[in-house]
């Protein structure tokens, strides 16, 4: 190799890590921007639906069609932004968003209130679709490759974070009413369309259309996901339904239990939101970042089995002192630790998500199908939850909904241990070697 040639691999290597770095900036600045739009009006969502007269059947309703509708737009979305790109859906869920926050200021009634629900839980899986572009730009299954790509999605999420805690405390400073807020959030959604723009295309891996014989055949061609056949995608499905799942059953005693133990009202709730979007925001990009690194070494893929049964075990013993404490201090300092825990899980979940999709062309559909696991769990969690909550009284068995749910995290725990490097890691290492082979 001669010196020009040497030159010039390093100029393409420095290029292609200033597109690098330019894509996550411009993603989490996005994100950031967008977020604090969608969370401007969370103070307000309750007193909305006491103001239009949306009882708990309504509430309970609402929350069954938004899971449904997210189910359904959170494959077939993933499965565009592989064969169609991920910008054009970035877009779409813009433009989704945007219809939603239209129709419910314009049409201020219980049936304005679903019809505006529509648009944003079909279109809008923003955070998947850039989750996806993230990995379309640090492929490979090495372990500096795997680090570098949970180092970008882990700031992604650090960004939600952020926008999490500050639009859910900006809410109810800037705005006096859901209206109010619902347009200024129209603003930061409309202000965060220039920074797509400053999304690069990646250059390793592109999403690209395949044609297809149209009808019924090109639909099938379109959502089939072969990377499911894999025992390790379907343990990835298995543990973000049954995470879910725990989440919804536990929801269902957690918030009556804050107000009958502290008397917590909006402003308590608040506070508690925005620690834990501050907790989220420095788990994903702070503590998750080192933790994850120590499971890499030399250049070799990583095995995060060790933290991952960790972490999955912290989920399930620290909701016991939390549900259980008269101390408000020791609900924030558990929750401080759950919160961590599933910061990493959830970037742990997407990397090996990535590393069995093998590339664009099904990463955006395996992300659109865990997406879609957890609208499954919320179709089915609360109304769960409610009736082993009411089981426990009839029952007169105490903290029946605790103990199920700790032991569908303990089931995760020993599942990821007996069978996650098998199916996940060794499975990725094999189809490397079935590339090399190929090539």
């Amino acid at each position: 190799m001669s010196v020009d040639d040497v030159a010039n691999t390093d100029a393409s290597c420095s290029k292609d890590e200033s597109t690098k770095k330019r894509a996550v900036l411009a993603g989490c600045c996005f994100t950031f921007v967008y977020c604090i739009g969608l969370t401007l009006t969370t103070p307000f969502a309750q007193a909305r639906r006491d103001e239009l007269g949306c009882d708990a059947l309504c509430v309970g309703t609402y929350s069954s069609l938004q899971s449904t509708l997210r189910l359904a737009g959170a494959v077939v979305i993933g499965r565009l932004s592989d064969r169609v790109g991920r910008r054009p859906m970035l877009w779409i869920g813009i433009l989704g968003n945007l219809a939603s926050m239209g129709i419910a200021v314009a049409l201020p009634t219980i049936p304005g209130m679903f019809l505006s629900l529509v648009p944003s839980a079909l279109l809008d899986q923003i955070f998947s679709v850039l989750r996806a572009l993230f990995t379309d730009f640090f492929p490979g299954k090495s372990g500096a490759a795997e680090a570098a790509r949970t180092d970008s999605i882990g700031r992604l999420g650090m960004a939600l974070g952020f926008a999490m805690m500050l639009g859910s405390g900006l809410g109810g400073r800037v705005a006096g009413s859901f209206a109010q807020a619902q347009a200024i959030g129209g603003v930061f959604v409309l202000l965060s369309l220039p920074l797509i723009g400053f999304l690069p295309s990646p250059t390793s891996t592109q999403a690209t259309s395949s044609p297809s014989s149209g009808g019924s055949e090109g639909l099938w061609k379109l959502m089939a996901l072969p990377v499911l056949k894999k025992p390790g995608a379907r343990l990835l499905v298995g543990l973000r339904i049954t995470m879910s799942l725990a989440f919804w059953l536990f929801y269902a005693v957690w918030t009556p239990s804050l107000k009958g133990r502290f008397e917590f009202g909006a402003a308590e709730h608040g506070q508690l939101m925005a620690f834990i979007g501050l907790v989220y925001a420095l788990s994903q990009g702070v503590i998750a970042k080192p933790l994850i690194r120590k499971c890499a070494g030399d250049g070799k893929q990583s095995d995060p089995t060790i933290l991952l049964c960790a972490c999955l075990s912290s989920l399930a013993l620290f909701r016991v002192p939390a549900l259980l404490t008269t101390d408000i201090r020791v609900v924030y300092l558990t929750y401080f630790f759950i919160v961590v825990a599933l910061g990493i899980v959830n970037i742990l979940i997407s990397s090996a998500a990535a590393m069995l999709a093998g590339g664009s062309s099904e990463t955006g559909g395996l992300y659109g199908v865990l997406e879609a696991c957890e609208a499954v769990a919320g179709m089915a969690g609360p109304a769960m939850g409610g009736m082993l909550a009411r089981a426990e009284t009839s029952l007169g068995v105490r903290h029946l909904v605790l103990v199920v749910v700790v032991a569908l995290y303990s089931v995760n725990t020993v599942a990821v241990a007996l069978r996650y490097k098998r199916w996940v890691l060794t499975a990725a290492d094999a189809d490397v070697g079935n590339e090399k082979k190929s090539d």
